[in-house]
């Protein structure tokens, strides 16, 4: 079939990059021609022009101009995007993977951090219902499915009986939907509660099979790149951890011949380390796997590290940004976390701990402890099962797009 992938994918974000080449590499072996949709409002472009001059931010664009040769024009909105499907004439659309299932109701990103003119600026139109990541304009006429999607922390709990009324219709026109982590699907179901939607394995769990020629061997890592033997990245969003916190990590993980690397996980490291070793941008997304592929163990922020490493069985421990906040800026539900749930997936709840107002209070001995008792042969035992669930997920997104 022709098919469109509809996703973040032309993005400055190493987790999206990643998951579209997982997708792209899977389809295109499966014998189907692949055109990735490039959905991107004016106000997504705007803020990237922003940090366009950045190194890492053209790193992300020039691996995925390298990796996805087939891309469309910009599509700024629904219509250009039903319009370009219907000129290439494709088969059917693919919306996924990724947070592409986003509504944040304008009063639920009032925050008393927000408190300013900052707030009365737009969302960027694909974080809120309806736009092309769900379907609007052209499911129901060209078949359309979902692929482990995520809504990201969107409070779905006070979303309006409007709203839920037409996204469950537009939901009712997916030949197939299924979800990355139970609080999308939840928040699906409570728009629809006739959906069919399984809990879907994220498509960066079958990198390592769909696109195990490109991925750099631990060698190639080793030789670019200035690491001690054993080495544990440390990756944060902000200053989470302060530098005695992390001189305390770094001391505790030399006792067993350790040493912490500080890791990009954004365009930019907006945090302070202590550490001998760093790896510096740019780096293309698949370093960036293969880093944490054949690290002693990862410590940070961000899903997509967490996922690297369950796939790949290394040690890992979470300092979870993610999560619906109130007001005042407190976490609310564990449950919307993303972060949480993939862990809970693998019993490895305990492998978290959360930011609360941008600071994390974890004890260093607590986060050594965890990563000591990790069980790998449990969570390689699981990954193997993600992964035939991936594969059948595919052959049933398949099935109904036929």
């Amino acid at each position: 079939m022709r098919i469109g992938i509809l996703t973040y994918y032309r993005v400055p974000n190493f987790g999206a990059n990643l998951q579209a080449i997982s997708t792209y590499y899977c389809l295109k072996k499966l014998g189907h021609e692949i055109v990735f949709l490039n959905y991107a409002s004016p106000r997504t472009r705007f803020i990237q022009r922003r940090v366009s001059g950045n190194r890492q931010f053209q790193a992300h664009f020039d691996f995925i101009d390298k990796y996805i040769p087939e891309q469309t024009k910009v599509l700024s909105n629904s219509s250009a995007v039903k319009n370009e499907i219907s000129r290439r004439q494709l088969d059917a659309v693919i919306i996924g993977s990724d947070a592409v299932t986003q509504h944040h109701p304008l009063f639920s990103t009032l925050k008393l951090s927000n408190l300013s003119l900052y707030w009365l600026m737009p969302l960027e139109p694909e974080r809120r219902f309806p736009n092309a990541f769900w379907g609007y304009r052209f499911a129901g006429q060209t078949p359309t499915a979902m692929m482990s999607v995520s809504s990201q922390n969107s409070p779905y709990k006070s979303f309006s009986m409007i709203t839920n009324h037409f996204m469950g219709k537009l939901l009712g026109k997916m030949r197939y939907i299924s979800t990355r982590d139970e609080w999308t699907r939840e928040m699906m179901l409570n728009a629809n509660d006739s959906l069919q939607i399984e809990i879907t394995p994220d498509p960066v769990f079958a990198l390592n099979e769909n696109a195990k020629d490109i991925i750099p061997t631990e060698e190639e890592i080793r030789s670019k790149f200035n690491l001690p033997e054993k080495y544990v990245l440390v990756g944060l969003r902000s200053q989470a951890l302060t530098l005695e916190q992390m001189s305390e990590l770094d001391r505790l993980l030399r006792r067993d011949n350790m040493s912490c690397v500080s890791f990009p996980v954004d365009i930019v490291k907006t945090y302070k380390h202590p550490f001998k070793y760093s790896i510096d941008e740019p780096i293309s997304p698949l370093e960036w796997f293969g880093l944490l592929k054949y690290a002693s163990a990862y410590v940070g922020s961000n899903m997509h590290p967490i996922v690297s490493c369950l796939t790949n069985g290394v040690p890992c421990y979470s300092l979870d940004n993610w999560g619906t906040t109130d007001f005042w800026g407190r976490k609310k539900e564990s449950a919307s976390s993303k972060v949480y749930d993939v862990l809970h997936q693998y019993g490895l709840e305990d492998n978290r701990s959360q930011i609360e107002q941008g600071k994390c209070q974890v004890k260093m001995e607590h986060i050594i402890d965890t990563l000591h008792a990790f069980p790998k042969d449990k969570v390689m035992m699981i990954s193997r099962k993600r992964y035939e669930a991936y594969r059948k997920m595919i052959d049933d997104i398949i099935n109904s797009l036929k």
